[in-house]
């Protein structure tokens, strides 16, 4: 149940066209989504998510320097590694959170910022399977498929404006 709300706030962050908000319902995702790694026993789970909440209210606030993803991939990994319990199937979120950082500060706009989501949502969605959170990995799916679904539209809406303004 905890992993579906968390999914809620994923789809809701999926969807819509505007950064500032995705990174919002980001952070109240990876904050809701560590009580469910909390319960399940994932600690590696629990420290990227957590540190992951923090990055993206910092992208949200626009305040995300290269100095500050360089830290926070640094930090995501060393914590990360430091309190798997899971062996390989831990690194997933450590993989999935690092690599989401520099995009984060990589990518501006919306379409990059979903694809990059889209990446993300199907790393994780194999490691909810993998620690049996089927709540996790069933709606990881169903959330991917709903945003490769809102990066067509955009991508399309993109087009119109462009034909539009010609």
């Amino acid at each position: 149940m905890i992993s579906f709300s968390s999914s809620l706030f994923l789809i809701a962050s999926c969807i819509i066209r505007e950064p500032k908000k995705v990174f919002v319902l980001q952070t109240l995702e990876n904050v809701v989504l560590s009580v469910s790694s909390f319960v399940l026993g994932s600690y590696a789970g629990i420290s990227t998510l957590l540190i992951a909440a923090v990055k993206n209210a910092l992208v949200a606030a626009g305040k995300f320097s290269f100095g500050l993803m360089v830290i926070f991939c640094v930090v995501l990994a060393a914590v990360g590694l430091y309190v798997n319990n899971r062996g390989l199937i831990g690194l997933i979120p450590i993989v999935a959170t690092v690599s989401l950082t520099v995009c984060n500060y990589y990518t501006k706009d919306i379409l990059a910022i979903k694809w990059s989501l889209l990446a993300n949502i199907a790393m994780w969605s194999v490691y909810g399977f993998l620690i049996y959170d089927f709540a996790l990995g069933t709606m990881q799916i169903i959330t991917g498929i709903i945003t490769f679904v809102s990066i067509r539209r955009t991508e399309k809406a993109i087009r119109e404006k462009k034909y539009l303004n010609k």
